[in-house]
Order: C-alpha cells, then sequence, then structure tokens
C-alpha cells in the first residue's frame, strides 16, 4: 500500500472527553491514563492504519502541553505509535492575557497544519480526523483547499487576520504560504459526530468530507478507498462487537447510511460486503449465537439502497463568510457552556 498522512485530533475524536462544564474539564486534566476512555473503534482503527510502516500518524490537540505524559502514556497503552504531538500552549496564552486564544482552535491549527506539510513536503495523500464540538470541518477544509490552490493567500491572511493571530505568527504563516507547492493530497477528512450535528450541515465542503456516526463508518469508506484492507476492517468489526457491544442492527445501519449518502457506492459495498462475509465466516473469533446471520440479513439487502443525496464537490466554499458563520456559533456555545457553570 502507499504512504499515507493521517492527522487526528485528540478530544472527543479519539478520546471521550467532556469539556461543556467546569467538572468535565477539571475531571479531564486530573485523570490518569488508564482513566481514560477512547471512543469506541478508534485505537483499532489506529492500529490497523499502522500496519503499513510506511504510514504516519499526527496528533494535534487543543489539550494544553502539561497534559503530555498522561496522554503519551494513554496512546501507549492504547498500542497506538505516533510520528508526531502536538498540544496547545495554553499556560503561555494565559500568562500573556491572550485569552481569545485558549478556546480558538483555526488560528492554532491551520498553521501547524500548514508548517508540517511544508516542511514534510506534498508527496503523500493525507487524511484528516476530527469531530464536530469545534472547528474540525473548517480548518482542514480549508487547509486541504489551500494546499490544493483554491484559496488565495488575502483569504488566508484575512482569515488568520480575524483570528487574532500574533503579528509574528502572520508573517510567519504568510512565508510559509509563499513556499507551499500547491498539490491536492487531502483525500478524505473524517468528522465524528461527537454532538450528533446532522450530517446535511457538512454538504457545503463537499463530498471530500465524510461525516461519521462510528469509526465501522471510516473504516469502510478506507476499505472502498483501498487505504485498509478487507482483513483490518474484518478485525475493526470484531474489536466493536466485542468492546463496544455493537448489533447487526447498528452495524448495518452504519453500512446503509453510507450507502444512501453516496459515500460509498454500490459497485464497491457488493466487493465490501463478500469480504466480510468470508472474513467472518471463517470464525477465527466465535461470534455472539445468531450474530452472523442477523449482521448478513442487513448488508445482503445493501446492494438495493438507491443514493438519495447528490453532493457537489466542486463548488467552491466562501470561507470568509463562514468564518463569521462558524463564529457566531463558537460564541453562542462559549456563552452555553459559561451559563451551565455558573448555574
Amino acid at each position: 500500500m502507499k504512504q499515507v498522512i493521517y492527522r487526528w485530533d485528540l478530544d472527543k475524536t479519539y478520546l471521550k472527553t467532556e469539556f461543556e462544564t467546569l467538572k468535565g474539564l477539571w475531571r479531564a486534566f486530573l485523570e490518569k491514563a488508564e482513566e481514560k476512555k477512547s471512543v469506541p473503534g478508534a485505537p483499532a482503527l489506529l492500529k490497523e492504519l499502522q500496519k503499513n510502516e510506511d504510514n504516519e500518524i499526527y496528533f494535534i490537540s487543543g489539550s494544553p502541553l502539561q497534559m503530555r505524559k498522561v496522554l503519551e502514556k494513554k496512546l501507549i497503552i492504547d498500542g497506538i505509535r505516533w510520528k508526531e504531538l502536538t498540544l496547545k500552549p495554553n499556560l503561555q496564552n494565559l500568562l500573556l492575557g491572550r485569552f481569545h486564544a485558549l478556546r480558538e482552535q483555526i488560528g492554532y491549527k491551520l498553521p501547524i497544519l500548514l508548517e508540517d506539510n511544508l516542511k514534510r513536503g506534498q508527496g503523500s495523500e493525507e487524511v484528516l480526523f476530527g469531530d464536530d464540538a469545534e472547528s474540525d470541518a473548517y480548518v482542514y477544509s480549508l487547509y486541504a483547499d489551500i494546499l490544493a490552490g483554491m484559496v488565495k493567500k488575502e483569504t488566508v491572511l484575512k482569515i488568520i487576520e480575524f483570528c487574532h493571530v500574533p503579528s509574528s505568527h502572520k508573517k510567519k504563516i504568510s512565508s510559509i504560504l509563499d513556499r507551499l507547492k500547491h498539490n491536492d493530497v487531502v483525500s478524505k477528512i473524517f468528522i465524528y459526530l461527537d454532538k450528533k450535528t446532522p450530517t446535511r450541515r457538512f454538504e457545503l465542503y463537499g463530498s471530500r468530507l465524510v461525516p461519521i456516526y462510528n469509526y465501522f463508518q471510516a473504516a469502510l469508506v478506507l476499505s472502498a478507498e483501498n487505504l485498509i484492507t478487507l482483513t483490518s476492517l474484518t478485525r475493526i468489526i470484531l474489536d466493536l462487537v466485542f468492546e463496544a457491544h455493537y448489533s447487526p442492527v447498528v452495524l448495518g445501519n452504519s453500512f446503509q447510511d453510507l450507502v444512501r449518502r453516496g459515500v460509498v457506492h454500490n459497485s464497491q459495498s457488493i466487493r465490501i460486503v463478500e469480504g466480510i462475509k468470508q472474513n467472518l465466516n471463517e470464525k477465527i473469533i466465535p461470534l455472539p449465537e445468531g450474530f452472523y446471520e442477523k449482521l448478513m440479513t442487513h448488508l445482503d439487502g445493501i446492494k438495493d439502497i438507491k443514493k438519495t443525496i447528490a453532493i457537489d464537490s466542486l463548488k467552491p466554499v466562501d470561507y470568509v463568510k463562514l468564518y463569521s458563520e462558524e463564529h457566531r456559533k463558537e460564541t453562542k456555545q462559549k456563552k452555553s457552556m459559561i451559563d451551565r457553570i455558573l448555574q
């Protein structure tokens, strides 16, 4: 398989984290590595991705630098290897009075993504993982379109200005943009729906961005794109069944949802279903009684499902206008969080 760069957020994408209340924030900070819970299927998927030794895994998180040791220990416990783990200098932001930067994500993540891409070069395909709790869909899509040459430098600098990025950082970003070689390398952006945001809200970003309800869906898409094998997909299914107690109904509905949305095409689904059948029928690990038959009932009907959503992948995104909408939403979320804390 070819080399792929996988970039992951941590909180709410890989780790179950509660940031909506002061109690949740404090608990996340105090938790030991052994106490932190992973999102079901995320460790299993990452372990399959890292079986291709050419792949590289990067984590970029809004968690503070002071949590590095505990987060690294958690990843080691889960059996995850990574190239880089980037955390946010929130203590520095606090001491310098950059209170806006404590929760702002676009001005934090975008420069890191661009600088790393410039440093590493653009020869490899990239797949990005985030969630719907913050601005991952926006910043990842903006990053992808900058690399593809679809967003002008002036637009990027205007957005960075909105984010209140320090002037020294603006100059650095401007220099990076001047040196970037445009190449459309981001093939997929997965947004894990931790908050259960309706998938239609992400349609404006085009077909490259795939909202997912679980990591079985991410594994299905990666299998359809031949980025993981059907054997790897089967191992992820078994992990979800035995570790997260996924039922045949949940697995079947998750698969059907992707076909209806046109994310996985019928020809791809037929190949995947046959591979799942063959691998599960070998019974390397005995499934719960009746599980295989119930799952096959759901999967056999997938070939007859019709695509119901057409997503335009060529329509350009107005990132300046969209930033204003994202900022209003973020401000509303912050106010809601503060209200809950004060109650």
